[in-house]
């Protein structure tokens, strides 16, 4: 029995010797081989392969298309400042700054004089008049003149006309002041590849200001 036994061990090795170096091939009995030919072999599926058309290569191919960037708002003083590197960094008419008009502002005005001598006389006499607070318009279209009241709509300033007239003031009417403008932004209306690169390099430049996409 022991003998039996023995002999049905060895024939196990032997068997599994034959089988681990390929012997047993021929059979059809080997282990699958752990080389990397194998492991490339069992990793590809060629059926789940799908060649691509010809619009997926070109759309592949094909750039990022231009996109409309702003930046701003820009006071005139810091886009004055700009405008030179923007030069030396893109091309020329890739760029331009557009004024951010002011909202409108209608006032209860008095004017225009032909002089200062004419302004001053018109001040002495609505001195009495201490609800009033008179300034010097901000267009300067308007200059020498008076300012009564600034207001963001025209019936808001006619209803303060009318308040006025009580008070005496007769020569006083309301016009559309126009504000120079204090600021623009910067916008560059096809920025390509090539332009995003160079703006990115221009970012210590811009500072806060962040380019977006135009609106």
């Amino acid at each position: 029995m022991r003998k039996s036994l023995v002999l049905i061990l060895l024939s196990a090795n032997a068997l599994y010797f034959g089988w681990s170096q390929g012997m047993l091939a021929p059979y059809g009995l080997s282990p699958t081989s752990g080389s990397e030919p194998n492991r490339l072999h069992e990793q590809l599926q060629p059926q789940a392969l799908q060649p691509l058309g010809a619009q997926e290569v070109a759309r592949l191919e094909r750039p990022a298309p231009p996109e409309c960037l702003t930046s701003g708002p820009w006071e005139n003083e810091q886009a004055d400042g700009l405008r030179p590197a923007l030069e030396t960094a893109l091309p020329p008419g890739s760029w331009a700054f557009e004024t951010i008009s002011p909202p409108q502002r209608w006032i209860v005005y008095m004017g225009k004089y032909p002089n200062q001598e004419t302004l001053k006389r018109k001040l002495a006499q609505l001195a009495p008049l201490r609800s009033l607070k008179p300034e010097t318009p901000r267009d300067p279209g308007l200059q020498p003149g008076i300012s009564l009241g600034r207001f963001d709509s025209e019936a808001a300033a006619q209803a303060e006309l009318l308040r006025m007239n009580g008070l005496g003031v007769r020569t006083a009417k309301v016009v559309l002041e126009n504000e120079p403008p204090a600021t623009s932004r910067l916008v560059v209306p096809a920025a390509t590849s090539a332009i995003r690169s160079a703006l990115l390099e221009l970012q210590p430049v811009l500072q806060a200001h962040r380019l977006e996409p135009c609106q």
